[in-house]
């Protein structure tokens, strides 16, 4: 199907992108996402990617994709730089190549999708794996000149889906009950992605050590992300909400120490990743671009707290089981049953 392979695609966008952004975010600072330097880039990285998705939506003819790239690349040299001053306008022009691209391939990924949220999970998960490949190459100091081959690839496999990110109609989502609030799923939605972020910053995970175990872990998170999509398609959006919130509980919690029980956890959690973003293009059919740049806001705002709040153990335990329940309920309120789900999902793909 045209949609995966526009997924994949983009599976290697993401990827290359955050190879290059973590690289970055790592070569100078030894603590990962620490302090103002990570705090400006996640705010220029998730919350303006809304205005953009809107822009891009509404504006097509513009090479966005080739823009996002070349930021990135232009990023390189500031931050490269031996002048600290100049580091922070490097990693804010870093930011915005990043929100470009993310941007595209939700757009892109959801116009070929043909009512499948499959093809942006596949998308989103190729993040994961970025992450880890970044912060390792970061660490061990390789070359900079380095991230200009996974920005190549970058722009060649965006140049290969450029139809799809200018198509002027979308596939229309249909996973939530007929009879809520526009208002409220959007609210929902950005409030169960809010939660998410937050969790998985909060998760207590002290036996992640080595190099391999954090392989291991992004690798976990990665794949979960894409079988979210593929279940919420296949089982619908609902059951597959209920692994995600409510079967992962235990494993997260209880996991701190057994990396086995904890990444059984952090898979089941990164499934839920897919239903935010479906719920929203099911209010904002014709704006995909605003619709995942509400997700990504919440992600951000998520995990604020995180750099001016810690708390122990315990109570991180009681607000990861409270938090929990709340998005079990909020997501309770919105979802369609899944045999409903499934049937949206199979009309789609006959009326294409």
């Amino acid at each position: 199907m045209m949609g995966n392979k526009t997924g994949v695609k983009y599976f290697i966008v993401h990827c290359c992108v955050e190879i290059v952004c973590f690289y970055l975010l790592r070569v100078h600072y030894p603590v990962v996402l620490a302090g103002t330097i990570a705090l400006l880039y996640d705010f220029f990285a998730f919350l303006p990617q809304g205005v953009i998705g809107d822009f891009i939506t509404k504006h097509k003819k513009l090479p966005y994709e080739t823009i996002g790239n070349l930021l990135m690349l232009i990023s390189i040299f500031p931050i490269a730089s031996s002048a600290g001053a100049v580091h922070m306008v490097g990693y804010a022009i870093l930011a915005i190549g990043n929100a470009i691209l993310h941007e595209c391939g939700a757009i892109a990924t959801v116009a070929e999708s043909e009512g499948r949220i499959f093809p942006s999970a596949l998308f989103v998960a190729g993040g994961s794996f970025g992450v880890v490949i970044g912060q390792t190459l970061g660490v061990y100091q390789i070359s900079h000149y380095v991230l200009i081959l996974p920005l190549i690839l970058s722009e060649v496999c965006c140049l290969s889906a450029k139809t799809s990110l200018r198509k002027e109609n979308y596939p229309v989502f249909r996973c939530v009950k007929k009879d809520r609030s526009p208002a409220v799923i959007l609210l929902f939605a950005f409030l169960v992605t809010f939660v998410r972020s937050y969790i998985g910053y909060a998760v207590p995970i002290s036996w992640n050590k080595e190099v391999w175990q954090h392989f291991f872990l992004f690798f976990i998170m990665g794949i979960g992300k894409a079988l979210g999509g593929y279940l919420s398609d296949k089982i619908g959006y609902w059951k597959t909400a209920v692994i995600g919130t409510l079967v992962s509980v235990p494993f997260l919690l209880f996991g701190d120490k057994i990396m086995v029980v904890s990444c059984i956890g952090v898979f089941f959690f990164s499934m839920t990743m897919s239903i935010t973003f479906a719920m929203c293009l099911s209010v904002l059919k014709n704006n995909p671009g605003m619709a995942f740049g509400i997700t990504t806001a919440a992600l951000f705002l998520g995990l604020v707290p995180v750099f001016f709040v810690r708390f122990d153990m315990m109570v991180n335990v009681i607000m990861i089981t409270v938090f929990s329940l709340i998005s079990f309920g909020m997501l309770k309120y919105s979802l369609a049953g899944a045999s409903e789900s499934v049937r949206n999902s199979q009309s789609n793909e006959n009326a294409i």
